[in-house]
């Protein structure tokens, strides 16, 4: 279940329900392959055996200015308070993704995984970049396999269910 939803377009992020006040300087996607690396008996090295795909990493970088309005440090420690948001049990915000960038590549919900900021002694801004980690529940990528294998799991009825 979704706690919210991260979207950008035309330069405007907005985080659950939060548009950052920050200027959106670069996106970045990234996918990889998962491998299983295995010694082979009597051969130097490991093997690569491709196991599917890494889940998706996604990476915003905004820029935190000084105004009238608020300054960098002010902006950034809304950011902070947005990376360390949880649900009802504790645990991290998992957003819904409203970007055709991430619908090209098939991502529809991430977490908030990392928050790096730095700043330099040249002007009075901070560079923010939030990474997000694809989120996939697990009996979505159960359901993926099943449907993958061509086979059903049995169904089981009421009577078969309460024993």
């Amino acid at each position: 279940m979704a706690n919210g939803y991260l979207s950008w377009e035309d330069g405007a992020v907005v985080l659950g329900d939060s548009e950052l006040d920050g200027i959106l300087q670069n996106l970045s996607v990234r996918g990889a392959v998962l491998f299983d690396r295995a010694e082979q008996d009597g051969l130097s090295g490991k093997t690569k055996i491709p196991m599917g795909w890494e889940d998706a990493d996604i990476t915003l970088v905004l820029l935190l200015e000084t105004n009238e309005a608020a300054d960098c440090y002010d902006r950034l420690e809304e950011l902070d308070a947005l990376f360390k948001g949880q649900d009802s049990n504790g645990n991290p915000l998992i957003l819904d993704v409203r970007n055709r960038h991430c619908q090209a590549r098939h991502i529809n919900q991430v977490v908030f995984s990392g928050l790096d900021s730095q700043e330099n002694n040249k002007d009075d801004a901070i560079i923010a970049s939030l990474a997000f980690s694809e989120h996939r529940p697990a009996t979505v990528a159960t359901e993926e396999r099943v449907v993958a294998s061509g086979k059903a799991a049995p169904a089981i009825n009421a009577s078969e269910e309460s024993r």
